[in-house]
């Protein structure tokens, strides 16, 4: 290799590590992971804009079965860089506008058709709950603090809080969101925010254990079971038009190709083709 093909190789590999977010395959996974450590991960423009257009390609590509959202350095996120949403701030016609960017980004994980599993360390404020509590799984490490400090910079979490109020309940959202307390992974485990509640040193391996779950799993009926999991949530449980509703869904799918190869495949004590 010649002293100008390393050099370039060289520049090529320093500006990809300085992308906000980055991506890689893993197999039938696709890690993205937030790279603004030096700042805690605080999102800016840049980093918004590159998650939800990943969440939006990811979510069409059929050789993506799961995503998992990681982040690099010692915290998760730290949630919106300040500076960027000053900026915002300042601008009347681009306050608006910023605010729909983010509701994108957080519908853009919580409506991906493949399943969302993040991975949480560190610490994980503000903005980053809205990531986590958009998202399908949540494993994080017993030493992770959360917190909603908004209301300590003159802010309200509002974008986010479809989704952590659903994810906390809002009895707890109640207390949070008003006094910017911080809580811990337990108590967020507690309330049903945190799925898997583990020490730091078993993070991966927690995670590796769900992930060869949902590899075995046929990747159009998970699409479907997130969708069914956030419209019945909105349903009424004594309306007729409910049940004729999941009905319907069920003959849908039981009708389709997917159904036909996993319940032959299981009557013929085989593995599904998807995990081939």
């Amino acid at each position: 290799m010649s002293e100008n093909v390393g050099e370039k190789m060289s520049e090529n590999q320093a500006a990809a590590s300085e992308k906000p977010v980055l991506e890689q395959r893993k197999g039938k996974i696709t890690w993205l992971t937030l790279n603004r450590p030096q700042i805690k991960n605080a999102m800016n423009g840049e980093m918004i804009a590159m998650l939800v257009e990943a969440f939006q390609r990811l979510g069409q590509d059929p050789e993506t079965r799961a995503i998992v959202l990681a982040a690099s350095g010692d915290a998760f996120c730290s949630g919106a860089d300040l500076g960027y949403m000053l900026q915002v701030a300042q601008q009347a016609a681009s306050n608006q506008q910023g605010g729909m960017t983010l509701t994108t980004l957080f519908r853009s994980i919580a409506e991906c058709p493949r399943p969302v599993i993040a991975r949480v360390h560190g610490l994980c404020f503000a903005g980053a709950t809205g990531l986590v509590s958009a998202s399908d799984i949540v494993v994080a490490s017993s030493n992770v603090k959360f917190s909603l400090p908004e209301v300590k910079r003159g802010l309200i979490p509002a974008t986010i809080s479809p989704y952590v109020v659903q994810a906390m309940g809002v009895q707890a959202a109640r207390r949070y969101f008003v006094t910017g307390e911080t809580f811990t992974a337990a108590q967020a485990h507690a309330m049903g925010m945190v799925h898997e509640l583990c020490e730091p040193a078993d993070l991966d391996a927690t995670l590796g254990k769900l992930l060869t779950e949902l590899e075995s799993c046929a990747p159009d009926a998970m699409a479907e079971c997130k969708k069914l999991v956030r419209d019945v949530s909105r349903m009424d449980i004594t309306a007729d038009e409910t049940h004729i509703d999941v009905a319907g869904r069920l003959a849908k799918v039981r009708g389709g190709p997917e159904a036909a190869e996993g319940m032959t495949a299981f009557m013929q004590k085989r593995k599904p083709k998807w995990m081939e």
